[in-house]
C-alpha cells in the first residue's frame, strides 16, 4: 500500500488530485486509522493505461523532446518536457513548487500536466486576433504556440518562462521587464528553440483580440492597441480613462492615452505591474478553491480571494462592475480582470481597471445605433447588467456631481476621429441614457 504522496509521485500529479482519484473510484484505496492507503496494483494500472493513451514517453527519447525547468522568476517550479512534434508538453515532474506554481494549475479538475498545457497555451496570442494570419506568415510559424515556445514562455504579464536544461540563461539576463526591446528580439539573448536560433518579444504572449504591440521608452514598457472597423477602441479606452478618473483613486485603474489620429490610432498604456508582479485573470483565480455549490459565481470568485489574501476584492469588483455598466463594456471577460500576485512575497492585491475599449457600442452597426440603441451584454458574472448591479453592495464612492460634464468630455474624445462622425449623435445619447440610470441606482441605494 501506498500514502497519498508517494501514489503522486508516481503518477506525476499532486496530492490533491490522487485524492480526487479516490473520491471518483478511479484508484483503489482503503482508510486506516485516517488515513488513506492508495493500492499499489492499482496504480501500476493506472500508469499503463495513462501511457497507452499517449502519456509521458521516456525521458530523453526522441529528437523533437526538449528537457525544460518551469521558472516563475528565478525560482524553478518544475521539470517539463516538450515535444516540438506534436505542440504541446508531455511529462511534467511531480515536485511541484506549489507556493509559486501558476495560480490554479494544481486543482482536482483534470490531471496537472493537462492543466499545464492548457493554462501554457493560454499565455499565446489567441485565435480569434484580428489578422492572426498575417503575423504568423511573418512570424513563419504555423500556430501561436510556436511563438510562445519561441519566447520561451517569457511574458510582460507575468514572470513563468522555461530554462533550457544545461542553459546558463539567467532571468536578470532575459527578462522584458528590465531589458530593452524593440519591435524584432530582445537585445540581450537569443535562444535556441527546436534546434533554432530564434528571437523573443513580448508581442509573442499577448492576450486579446485587437491587433497589439509592446514598445520600450525612456524605461517604459508601452502597450499600444489598435481597433476594428471604426477605430473607436482606442478613444474608448481613453473615455474610459475619464470617467476613471472622476470616480476613482489613482491606483484603482490603469491610464490611456492616444498615438496617432482619425481611424488608425493606437491606445497606449504603461504596464502597470512591477518586475516582482504577476497579473491572475479571474479565469485561474476561480479555479484555486473547489467548487461549491451552494455559492455562485460571484461568490465563488470572492471566496478565491479571501483564500489568496487578495483584500479589498468586494470594492475592487463594485467599481468595476459600476464603471462598465456606465460605459456599456460588453467584453469584461474572465481574461481582463482579476488580481495581481507579488512573486517573492506572494502577497496578493485586486488588480486595476484596463482594457476597457470594447464599449460604447463599438460592436454596434451605425444603422442601429440610430435606432436608439442603448442596451449591451455584460460578461463578468451576468449577462444581464441589470442583474449584475444587484452584486454591487457599496456605491457611496459615486455621485451625480462627479459626473457633471462627463458626457460632454466623452464626445469631445471621441470626435477627434472624423470616423465616427455618424455615431456620436446616437452615442451621445445613449450615454447620457446610462449615466442618468446610475445616478438613479446611486441615489436609491
Amino acid at each position: 500500500m501506498l500514502t497519498t504522496h508517494q501514489a503522486a509521485q508516481l503518477l506525476g500529479v499532486s496530492n490533491r488530485r490522487v485524492q480526487a482519484l479516490v473520491r471518483d473510484g478511479a484508484i483503489e484505496a482503503q482508510k486506516v486509522s485516517g488515513v488513506w492507503l492508495i493500492s499499489e496494483d492499482s496504480i501500476k494500472e493506472r500508469i499503463g493505461t495513462v501511457s497507452k493513451k499517449g502519456g509521458r514517453p521516456a525521458r530523453g527519447r526522441g529528437k523533437s523532446e526538449t528537457e525544460f525547468a518551469l521558472m516563475n522568476r528565478g525560482h524553478e517550479i518544475a521539470q517539463v518536457i516538450y515535444d516540438s512534434r506534436r505542440k504541446e508538453f508531455t511529462y511534467m515532474s511531480s515536485d511541484v513548487d506549489e507556493a509559486r506554481a501558476p495560480i490554479g494549475l494544481l486543482n482536482d479538475t483534470g490531471n496537472m500536466l493537462a492543466n499545464f498545457n492548457s493554462w501554457w497555451r493560454g499565455r499565446g496570442i489567441p485565435q480569434t486576433r484580428h489578422r492572426l494570419d498575417a503575423l504568423l506568415n511573418e512570424a513563419g510559424v504555423a500556430l501561436p504556440q510556436e511563438l510562445i515556445q519561441r519566447n520561451l514562455g517569457l511574458s510582460l504579464s507575468d514572470h513563468y518562462w522555461i530554462r533550457p536544461i544545461g542553459s546558463a540563461l539567467a532571468w536578470e539576463d532575459v527578462n522584458f521587464f528590465n531589458n530593452d526591446f524593440n519591435q524584432v528580439s530582445l537585445i540581450t539573448a537569443e535562444f535556441v528553440v527546436d534546434g533554432k536560433t530564434t528571437a523573443a518579444k513580448p508581442d509573442n504572449t499577448s492576450d486579446g483580440n485587437l491587433e497589439k504591440r509592446w514598445v520600450c521608452r525612456n524605461g517604459k514598457r508601452l502597450l499600444l492597441k489598435g481597433g476594428t472597423q471604426y477605430g473607436q477602441e482606442p478613444y474608448n479606452e481613453v473615455v474610459a480613462t475619464a470617467l476613471h478618473r472622476r470616480l476613482l483613486k489613482r491606483g484603482d485603474y490603469v491610464p490611456y492615452g492616444i498615438e496617432g489620429e482619425g481611424a488608425t490610432a493606437l491606445s497606449r498604456c504603461a504596464n502597470f505591474l512591477t518586475d516582482e508582479e504577476e497579473f491572475v485573470p479571474a479565469l485561474y483565480v476561480e479555479r484555486h478553491l473547489e467548487r461549491d455549490a451552494r455559492l455562485n459565481d460571484y461568490e465563488h470568485y470572492l471566496a478565491c480571494c479571501e483564500a489568496l489574501g487578495a483584500s479589498g476584492a468586494v470594492s475592487s469588483l463594485d467599481r468595476m462592475i459600476v464603471c462598465d455598466d456606465v460605459i456599456a463594456n460588453h467584453d469584461r471577460h474572465h481574461r481582463n480582470f482579476g488580481i495581481i500576485r507579488n512573486v517573492e512575497t506572494l502577497e496578493c492585491r485586486p488588480a486595476p481597471i484596463f482594457d476597457s475599449g470594447s464599449s460604447l457600442w463599438c460592436n454596434i452597426p451605425t444603422s442601429q445605433l440610430v435606432a436608439g440603441e442603448h442596451s449591451f451584454e455584460s460578461k463578468q458574472f451576468y449577462a444581464s447588467p441589470a442583474k449584475q448591479m444587484l452584486l454591487v453592495q457599496d456605491m457611496s464612492w459615486f455621485s451625480r456631481s462627479k459626473l457633471e460634464g462627463f458626457v460632454d468630455e466623452a464626445l469631445g474624445i471621441l470626435s477627434k476621429n472624423e470616423a465616427l462622425a455618424s455615431r456620436l449623435p446616437s452615442i451621445e445619447a445613449a450615454l447620457e441614457w446610462r449615466v442618468d440610470r446610475m445616478v438613479n441606482i446611486a441615489e436609491w441605494s
